[in-house]
């Protein structure tokens, strides 16, 4: 499993929005309740990035990955419908058979995974007569701002823009405005490697040996696409408000066990995350560890193995999985 938490410094960023009040096109809000230095509990409304957003971004990314490695995609998938063989018209565009009972699920899941590997790895929802499911085994959360201090780093603000343009020779001047928004951000995500190419409902498929045979390669896959995270390549609206985003901190860990990392909401969120896996390695009886991070905030990072820069962190994580 990889488990990772990383943190952004994003400047004027509108990566979110949700509706448009009048001529105000809204950015994504949430409250957060944080403690105070005196021990009090608050709540504040906080820009956000959704995880719906986030995950988006991973799935297309791996659509891209995918479709150079030779994995199968499908036509709408790679148009980011992600529907995934939610109903019959779906599965006809395919050429798959719908499942006739519940011990033909399994047959169908290996079906679906064999024709689509973002259905493998971002689950799926089959909603038909039989109801079939497959699990995400990537896990994102909301990005929200670090809660590192009783002042949250973290701003929203409305910029006024105006479009202009002749017609009829009459002029006419259209105004908008774009609620942008500021902040430290911090965003936790999970990836079950272990579990990718593994089909998940009960029984016995046909073409399960088919599936067994790509599974390093969905593997391979699924990691290179954690390269857009790392990078900042998600979020909508960026043709004009193109955020300036930099990577200051991320932890990210290898075990062979379940395991999440610490949030980075304090500064010891790299040490701390590397000790809790070492001591949940004993307790869940595992036999594997490594922790990489990136710091560029002067973070205590204690044994975790430092990298430069996210290419160098997905190729570490790239030599785990093979390994």
């Amino acid at each position: 499993m990889i488990s990772g938490s990383v943190r952004f410094l994003v400047n004027v960023e509108s990566l979110n929005g949700v509706e448009s009040v009048g001529n105000l096109s809204r950015h994504r809000t949430a409250p957060i309740v944080t403690r105070k230095s005196t021990g009090e509990y608050v709540i504040r409304y906080v820009p956000v990035i959704s995880g719906e957003s986030l995950a988006h971004a991973y799935q297309m990314a791996l659509v891209e990955i995918a479709e150079k490695m030779g994995l199968p995609v499908t036509h709408r998938t790679k148009q980011g419908e992600l529907i995934k063989f939610a109903n019959d018209d779906v599965l006809k565009e395919e050429n798959i058979a719908s499942p006739k009972d519940e011990k033909d699920a399994r047959r169908f899941e290996v079906d679906v995974m064999l024709k689509d590997v973002v259905a493998d790895v971002g689950g799926f929802m089959y909603a038909g007569k039989n109801p079939v499911r497959r699990s995400s085994k990537f896990s994102v959360g909301y990005m929200i701002p670090s809660l590192k201090t009783d002042e949250i780093p973290a701003q929203l603000e409305a910029q006024f823009h105006v479009r202009y343009s002749v017609v009829s020779s009459k002029d006419e001047q259209a105004i908008y405005n774009v609620e942008v928004g500021s902040a430290l951000y911090t965003v936790s995500f999970l990836l079950d490697d272990g579990l990718i190419g593994v089909p998940s409902n009960p029984g016995k498929a046909d073409k399960e040996d088919q599936l067994l045979r790509s599974r390093g390669a969905r593997v391979e896959a699924s990691v290179r696409a954690l390269y857009h995270l790392l990078t900042g390549n998600f979020g909508a609206k960026r043709s004009r408000f193109l955020p300036q985003l930099e990577l200051k901190s991320a932890v990210l860990t290898v075990t062979d066990f379940p395991f999440v990392v610490e949030p980075g909401h304090s500064d010891d969120y790299i040490k701390l995350s590397h000790e809790r896996a070492e001591r949940a390695k004993s307790i869940l009886m595992g036999k594997k560890v490594k922790t990489f991070a990136i710091n560029r905030e002067g973070l205590d990072t204690g044994k975790a193995e430092v990298k430069s820069n996210p290419e160098e962190v997905v190729e570490a994580l790239l030599k785990e999985v093979k390994g």
